[in-house]
């Protein structure tokens, strides 16, 4: 980590219950940071909403100089954090369930900026077993999971995206724009994505979009396995199980409307 980082970042830590307000002056001298230097860092970080600035009034004097406490970015950062962690509890039993029905491997990914991290997991029972693991990132345009993130994002974040080179993972992988979008549009007709060595040769995923409380698809779950036991001919007997564990994902995390997709399925209060 770079020194000006390092200083920057600890200042942070300053920040507690016992004492959440700090005058430049008093972080200065607790820090040994020059106020000069001190007052660059706080000012910037107010600046990006990770600070803020007050003073503290008596009769209408101000008493106590210009303080710096968090800001609103830390409760929002905080919220992103809960929300990723609470969606694995939430969607677990929903995935074993899913694994139960057709010993297939079940996936969770949460899409980070212009990337889809497999944040969960539950393994086939079958001897040859899926390289995928949690914590891997993999690109929204390829594999059916990630695409499917990507297929539910307004068109010009789609576009923002897609500005970037795609680099080819495995024989299927979609090797222009133009291709993208077409698959993109088929996975908003049609409620869901399959994919087939795109990400790994012989892999393939069959995956649906996850709805939070504001109508937005910030996940999705799919199956996973090899193209022998997962040929295209075959989606229309996993499809329908995935739309009714996405709808009661979706309902437990907030989404008040019917699920879009398997005849707008309606979960049980």
């Amino acid at each position: 980590m770079s020194k000006t980082l390092e200083k920057a970042l600890s200042l942070l830590d300053y920040f507690t219950e016992e004492k959440p307000y700090w005058r430049l002056d008093e972080i200065s001298k607790h820090s040994g940071i020059p106020k000069a230097t001190a007052f660059r860092l706080l000012r910037g970080f107010a600046e990006m909403g990770y600070l803020q600035r007050m003073t503290f009034q008596q009769d209408g004097l101000v008493v106590d100089g210009e303080s710096y406490g968090l800001g609103l970015k830390f409760l929002e950062m905080g919220e992103r954090v809960a929300a990723r962690f609470e969606i694995r509890r939430v969607a677990l039993p929903f995935m074993k369930k899913l694994q139960e029905t057709f010993n297939e491997a079940v996936q969770l990914v949460i899409r980070d900026q212009h990337e889809g991290v497999y944040i969960e997991k539950v393994e086939s029972t079958r001897p040859v077993r899926l390289y995928t693991k949690v914590g891997r990132h993999a690109p929204l345009y390829a594999g059916a999971c990630t695409r499917t993130l990507l297929s539910f994002l307004p068109d010009e974040m789609v576009q923002e995206v897609l500005k970037a080179p795609l680099t080819i993972y495995a024989s299927q992988t979609p090797k222009s724009k133009e291709e993208v979008l077409t698959l993109i549009e088929q996975t908003r007709k049609e409620g869901f994505a399959y994919s087939d060595s795109e990400l790994e040769e012989g892999t393939v995923s069959i995956a649906v979009p996850i709805y939070d409380r504001f109508g937005a698809v910030p996940y999705s779950i799919s199956i996973a396995g090899f193209s022998t036991s997962l040929p295209r001919d075959k989606v229309h007997h996993i499809v329908g199980a995935l739309w009714e564990a996405a709808a009661g994902i979706s309902k437990e995390i907030g989404c008040s409307q019917p699920y879009p997709y398997g005849e707008k399925i309606e979960t049980k209060q």
